[in-house]
């Protein structure tokens, strides 16, 4: 195929590269490979070579952005839920589709090279983990409130829906404390507030439209009348997962009671914090839940250790 990414602005690419949400024009409208009966193949293969989990299916709401994934009831995970996709009110995931197929992978490829040439970020030399999600929903549910540690472009392929997204360092929008909870596990710490809604950005997404998510920057989906089949192009950057580590610090190192700084405020205490953090941390995760959180219940241990030693410490001193 040709070029996935329409000819745009370069500039807006270079200034605005996980930093600010922006639209985009791509070649992928009604693709294919992402027509619904190439998807259930594909979600057939994901079962078949003995990984379910890649596909998963949520009875999706109509209602609110407020409602969190947590209470969304996950679905029986077959094949058969994307071929009824317009009767229900359900909301698929494909994820690593690059991994199940070799035509998603070659398409995952190019995607990569040419947002490198777009963003001029070396993004092969930096990328830590990667992912080719597809994205189908039935006509006019929601998909909720929430923030990712990735990066991510999405590229709308069929159907219509609105995307509203949030400036990740608007801290009125999304606290410290939140994003501390989330990297500690708690993936659904983030709150929709209906008062800063005014705070986002609408996007009205069609065929062959997209936008360019930074990572954590907080987002909601509202589907329009009628199927819609997206795919997210997501990555993490290990500079990101550094920062990642530092919030994880700073979660426990509140919950003894101090008050540590953000982020990017001292240098010299984010790699301390990082490089503490990480030891706990498994050295080769096979996937980004391990990256993100498998040091989390020790971590989470420990403090409680330490918190009930500063609890038995004045026992101790009275006797």
């Amino acid at each position: 195929m040709g070029e996935v990414f329409a000819p745009a602005p370069a500039q807006c690419f270079r200034d605005e590269f996980n930093k600010h949400h922006y639209a985009f024009q791509h070649g992928l409208a009604r693709h294919p490979l992402f027509a619904i009966p190439r998807l259930v193949e594909l979600a057939e293969r994901m079962i078949k070579d003995g990984h379910p989990e890649r596909f998963v299916t949520f009875r999706a709401t109509q209602q609110s952005a407020r409602t969190k994934f947590s209470q969304l009831a996950i679905e029986q995970s077959l094949a058969d839920k994307i071929r009824g996709i317009s009767q229900g009110e359900s909301w698929l995931k494909l994820a690593f589709a690059q991994q199940a197929d070799p035509a998603f992978g070659r398409l995952h490829e190019q995607i990569i090279d040419e947002a490198s040439a777009l963003c001029g970020y070396p993004l092969r030399r930096d990328l830590g983990w990667s992912s080719m999600t597809i994205l189908v929903a039935s006509p006019g549910v929601v998909t909720p409130y929430h923030i990712d540690h990735e990066s991510n472009f999405l590229f709308h392929i069929q159907g219509e829906k609105d995307i509203w997204l949030f400036d990740a360092a608007d801290r009125r929008v999304l606290s410290e404390q939140e994003i501390e909870r989330y990297y500690a596990g708690d993936i659904h710490a983030p709150d929709y507030r209906e008062a800063m809604q005014a705070a986002g950005s609408r996007y009205h997404l069609s065929p062959g439209t997209g936008v360019h998510n930074p990572p954590l920057a907080p987002h909601w989906v509202k589907n329009g009348d009628n199927v819609s089949v997206s795919m997210s192009f997501n990555f993490s950057l290990r500079g990101l997962e550094t920062r990642a580590r530092v919030y994880q610090a700073n979660h426990y190192l509140r919950r003894l009671g101090l008050h540590p700084r953000p982020p990017g405020r001292s240098p010299s205490l984010d790699r301390l914090k990082s490089g503490l953090t990480t030891f706990f941390f498994r050295t080769r995760p096979a996937s980004l839940d391990e990256l993100l959180h498998s040091g989390a219940p020790y971590l989470a241990g420990r403090l409680q250790a330490l918190s009930s030693r500063r609890r038995s410490s004045p026992q101790r001193e009275m006797r």
